[in-house]
């Protein structure tokens, strides 16, 4: 439970008491989580690296890496005129981090969200329900929605339905492979895009 809603609930406790930590110790909060999550189930459930995802990527997942990065860019510009045209609210700026940060804090953002939030909403929970059910569909369809929820504490619809999209997207291509190397490493180019654009766009 800690994967799936540590970060969740940090954030509505941040929220519920106005806190504003700043983007750097924000950054620590998720690793925090995530070095937890990773020491529990090395230390305390006896498992390996390979079972919570960490298992060696081939030549294949390249190009599930390249296809999914396309993919994810494609659903943030192609569905912005169709959630207008239905009236839904769109968060500004995608939770990026603010200009003021700089550069290098900004990409060390992307690198951790991508990271972190592969490791606590598809490795760790995909593997462990895996284990238990042995079923890729309560599996899959069980960190989706939670994973999509999670986003639901501070995003607006609009921003939501696309990351419903986009988490549906990587859970069929973590569950495809088994691997976290193409959707960490989609889900971080895409981030870094992300803040690229915004310094330099």
């Amino acid at each position: 439970m800690l994967a799936l809603l540590g970060l969740p609930l940090s954030v509505i406790l941040l929220e519920s008491t106005n806190t504003d930590l700043g983007t750097v110790p924000t950054l620590g909060i998720h690793w925090m989580f995530a070095l937890a999550v990773l020491g529990i189930a090395i230390y305390g459930e006896d498992l390996s690296f390979a079972d919570l995802g960490f298992r060696k990527p081939t030549v294949v997942d390249l190009g599930y890496l390249l296809i999914t990065t396309v993919g994810i860019l494609l659903v943030y510009t192609v569905t912005p005129p169709l959630i207008e045209g239905l009236g839904l609210p769109v968060g500004e700026g995608g939770g990026l981090v603010g200009t003021s940060a700089g550069i290098g804090v900004a990409i060390a953002y992307a690198v951790t969200i991508g990271t972190v939030e592969e490791i606590l909403f598809r490795g760790y929970p995909i593997e462990r329900l895996l284990a238990y059910t042995d079923s890729s569909l309560v599996a899959g369809g069980f960190t989706w929605v939670v994973f999509t929820a999670a986003h639901a504490v501070n995003w607006p619809l609009g921003s939501l339905l696309q990351t419903a999209a986009v988490a549906a997207m990587l859970t069929v291509v973590y569950l495809r492979r088994r691997t976290l190397a193409p959707v960490v490493g989609a889900h971080v180019f895409v981030w870094v895009f992300a803040a690229l654009g915004q310094f330099y766009g």
